[in-house]
């Protein structure tokens, strides 16, 4: 029993002891709490801050003797076009001179041939062709030419999926060979010619890219010329397979002379069409009364980005113009527009950089 109590005083010593502790634990601890905390940091000085500025020489770079002759010539070049554009506005856009020198306008379709060396001696396998487009019905007529040339194998093939589409196989006469294709509406737009030749007992390729396409409009023919104003309008007839913006380009001539480049832009629909191609009296010989047109290309220009321009055909290779009445023509000379002279203004600015 005494060691029953004795235990009991033991444990309520014990918990008493725990809880005075606890107690003044909580006191040291409230008073911390409460105790007021002091500012010890200064208050921030708010004067203003002196900036002093320095002077820092520019270093003027000096321009090396290669930048220097660059742009000399640029200054060249764009006094030259400067000089040429002034030279094209005494000439209507639609009407501009033409020279045995402008060859990009005397051959607007004009495939350039393309040559695969055959030994160091500089002979070489050239393959030709008549033109670069064709337009469906058109064949396809390529000459494969070399000396010594023998057994010749022409494959035409779809250029973006390098498929086979045809094959022939032919011989050189005096060194040279002629294949044909014949004409095929659902042909692809780019071909690829791959051809392969005997020269001499070597195996000689040379490799050529054309295009091939339905035609989106057909130039039937001409109407008579006439004098309107200052220009000879010569109406063009058109059967048109695809409606959109059409460009008609044309070349005018005075026997084999080259007199002007004329061009026609405008919107037609399906069906039978009339487009007006103009000639200004400007580049017209004095008193001229025979004429003759060809080199036509039709064109129906692209729609957007997305789809690519197209080309028509023609019945006819050239058009005859018989005493014209060059008297009833108007003598005005050519104002340029706005935006002619703004693109002028443009490039004389350029010019003078």
């Amino acid at each position: 029993m005494k060691k029953f109590y004795l235990i009991t005083l033991i444990i309520s010593v014990a918990l008493f002891g725990l809880w005075f502790t606890n107690n003044n634990d909580s006191k040291k601890l409230d008073e911390t709490e409460k105790k007021p905390i002091s500012k010890s940091l200064s208050a921030p000085n708010t004067d203003p801050v002196k900036v002093i500025a320095i002077d820092v020489p520019k270093v003027k770079k000096t321009p090396s003797k290669q930048q220097i002759a660059f742009n000399e010539d640029l200054t060249k070049a764009a006094e030259q076009i400067v000089m040429q554009y002034e030279s094209a506005l005494k000439f209507p856009p639609y009407s501009q001179p033409l020279s045995t020198l402008d060859e990009d306008r005397l051959k607007p379709n004009q495939f350039y041939p393309v040559s695969s060396p055959i030994d160091e001696t500089g002979s070489a396998l050239t393959l030709s062709l008549e033109q670069y487009r064709f337009v469906y019905p058109e064949e396809i007529r390529l000459n494969v030419s070399a000396q010594g040339l023998g057994k010749v194998v022409v494959e035409l093939a779809n250029t973006d999926t390098k498929e086979v589409l045809n094959t022939h196989t032919g011989s050189a006469h005096e060194g040279e060979a002629s294949i044909t294709f014949k004409a095929k509406e659902d042909y692809p737009r780019s071909l690829q010619l791959f051809v392969e030749a005997d020269v001499a007992g070597k195996k000689v390729p040379v490799v050529a890219q054309i295009q091939y396409m339905p035609p989106s409009a057909t130039l039937i023919g001409f109407n008579t010329a006439y004098a309107q104003n200052e220009n000879m309008l010569i109406p063009a007839n058109l059967t048109v397979i695809k409606s959109g913006l059409y460009r008609v380009r044309a070349n005018l001539y005075n026997g084999d002379t080259p007199l002007a480049h004329l061009v026609s832009k405008k919107r037609l629909t399906q069906g039978s069409q009339t487009l007006n191609l103009k000639a200004h009296w400007s580049v017209l010989p004095q008193g001229i009364t025979e004429m003759r047109l060809s080199d036509f290309v039709v064109e129906r220009m692209s729609p957007s980005p997305g789809e690519r321009n197209s080309f028509g055909n023609s019945e006819i290779s050239q058009f005859d113009i018989n005493d014209f009445s060059y008297d009833s023509l108007q003598q005005l000379p050519y104002q340029a527009n706005a935006q002619e002279k703004l693109s002028l203004e443009f490039l004389q600015g350029l010019a003078e950089s």
